[in-house]
């Protein structure tokens, strides 16, 4: 079922990223990769099959001057994914990597952020702490209103999550006067119903807006 393709090998010179693995690329994908802010090429997702035990994605790729080419891609190991089938998505950027904050959740350890005292500009700690959010997601990981509270009580558990991001808050913390510590760890696993493995081993493909997280991405040339 695999096509014809070539080793990524492990370099921090790809634009893909992909550090501590290899994978195997066909070269029309891996182009796409090396050239991710190219005109002459889009890769769109079509349709995505989540019926069996690894979900299979429909995909097609554009090329000026070429008839478009219909792939599969079997996500092995997938763990999560949020698609869009917009076909006029102004993201036309693509990429694969085993190194970025949508993975900590599954790769970094997991701990709790507690907090003492609540700061004299709390709307401005909270706008700081959103930004963080958008900067590393592109999102708010938590509602305002939820941190105005547990700000404004001054005392107890902020937040949950990987120890990277929590840093990163407690740094923002610091700045308005407010104590910060982070405790506990555990360090995330998933398993595929026979064995058992470290989030470590997990990559995120990024394509137009959408995103999958899964251990290994398959891909191969499908008719229309």
């Amino acid at each position: 079922m695999k096509t014809n393709g070539v080793y990524l090998s492990v370099s921090s010179n790809f634009k893909q990223h992909l550090s501590k693995s290899k994978i195997l690329l066909p070269t029309e994908i891996k182009y796409l990769l090396d050239n991710h802010e190219a005109e002459d090429s889009s890769l769109q997702i079509t349709k995505a099959d989540y019926s069996g035990i690894i979900p299979i994605l429909s995909l097609t790729l554009h090329q000026q001057e070429s008839i478009p080419q219909y792939w599969m891609l079997e996500v092995v190991g997938h763990r999560t994914s949020q698609l869009s089938f917009n076909s006029i998505n102004q993201d036309t950027s693509i990429l694969l990597t085993d190194n970025h904050p949508f993975l900590w959740e599954y790769a970094d350890t997991q701990s709790e952020l507690y907090i003492n005292g609540s700061g004299k500009d709390i709307a401005k700690t909270i706008a700081e702490l959103n930004q963080i959010d958008l900067d590393l997601f592109g999102n708010p990981k938590k509602d305002s209103g939820l941190r105005y509270s547990l700000l404004k009580n001054g005392n107890g558990l902020l937040a949950k999550g990987a120890r990277k991001l929590l840093a990163k808050y407690a740094d923002c913390l610091n700045k308005f006067n407010i104590q910060t510590s982070i405790i506990g760890g555990y360090t995330p696993t998933y398993s595929d119903g026979k064995n058992k493995y470290s989030g470590e081993t997990l990559k995120l493909l990024q394509i137009r807006g959408s995103y999958i997280v899964g251990q290994d991405f398959i891909f191969a040339k499908a008719d229309q």
